[in-house]
């Protein structure tokens, strides 16, 4: 393990498990990322961090989509500093393979960190990784991980987690979220935020962060004059969105907006609108120096007092706790 921002003294071997039935989304994209460190490496005329190595339980080895990944056998791995152990769809079923099960189990013995994409968790937790350690997964596997492994603290709305050197991730998708977090602590926030400006994804979005941002959370039968009023929101979080001026863009009276609004996405407005503004905020001071009263005024809180109360509220912790935790010198 190294401290963050450290660069590792020699190249980390990062083997990635496919198990049977693999979804390619988080393994091709877990992949891509720890590659764009060593190509942007190689560019700066310097030496890569990675070696990435693919292993599975045969040397071919078939995706859910039915394509096939060139597989090294695990039998045949020796050295492996990170273990990822990739998601499948029917990853509950998978991780009772006693083949499987004994390959991994022993790769993981062998690593300074185990990390698993989305239903890897599943894996880790037949093999007693996750007693005891706060660990996720796709939302709608949580109940099943929970009731299978009551002993692990399964967190239900989270990227990602971290725990003793054992990590998870939530959906496909969020694998990459987790590996700009293994890119940070390996080789700081700046490395971390050049991939993840290569891949054309979110910076650095925070393990603690829900699986759903606001907008995400909106129903899907919301009409569409209503999710232009929700765009407008996030696209101009520091605008006048009080009861009386969304209603008055919608054209309906305050009194009967606000019950189409709640009854359309589950929330007040004034609650959809100060989460929206702390997601800003979140984003801002990920990604910037800022002073919290500019970040409070750009993201519609007026004050840095109002900013600090809602955050607080909102993400559980402090501005100031959230940009030491996540900022740029983290």
């Amino acid at each position: 393990m190294t401290k963050s921002g450290q660069i590792l003294p020699k190249p980390q071997r990062v083997v990635m498990f496919v198990p049977p039935g693999a979804q390619l989304i988080g393994i091709i994209g877990f992949i891509e990322a720890f590659d764009a460190v060593n190509r942007l490496r190689v560019h700066q005329g310097r030496p890569p961090v990675y070696e990435v190595l693919v292993c599975g339980l045969d040397e071919q080895t078939a995706s859910v989509t039915g394509l096939g990944l060139a597989t090294r056998p695990a039998a045949r791995v020796r050295r492996v500093d990170t273990l990822v152990v990739g998601g499948a769809l029917s990853s509950s079923q998978v991780d009772r393979e006693p083949e499987l099960r004994r390959q991994v189990a022993r790769l993981a013995d062998r690593a300074d960190r185990v990390v698993a994409i989305c239903g890897g968790a599943f894996v880790l937790g037949e093999l007693g990784w996750l007693e005891g350690r706060r660990c996720t997964c796709h939302w709608m596997d949580l109940d099943n991980l929970r009731a299978r492994f009551p002993t692990a603290e399964v967190q239900t709305d989270a990227l990602f987690t971290e725990d003793e050197g054992v990590f998870t991730s939530a959906g496909a998708s969020a694998g990459i979220d987790l590996a700009l977090h293994l890119i940070r602590r390996d080789c700081g926030p700046r490395m971390a935020l050049m991939v993840a400006r290569s891949l054309v994804v979110f910076a650095m979005r925070p393990g603690g962060q829900s699986q759903f941002g606001s907008a995400v959370r909106v129903r899907s039968g919301t009409g569409q004059r209503l999710h232009d009023l929700i765009a407008g929101i996030h696209e101009r979080p520091a605008g006048d969105h009080s009861v009386s001026c969304l209603a008055r863009r919608a054209g309906m009276s305050p009194r009967n907006f606000a019950r189409v609004f709640r009854d359309q996405t589950g929330q007040t407005p004034g609650a959809y609108v100060a989460r929206a503004r702390v997601e800003a905020a979140q984003r801002a001071l990920a990604h910037s120096d800022a002073p919290l009263p500019a970040i409070a005024e750009a993201c519609g809180f007026g004050h840095e007092k109002t900013l600090r109360r809602t955050f607080l509220k909102v993400a559980g912790v402090t501005p100031a706790a959230w940009r030491r935790r996540f900022g740029l010198g983290a």
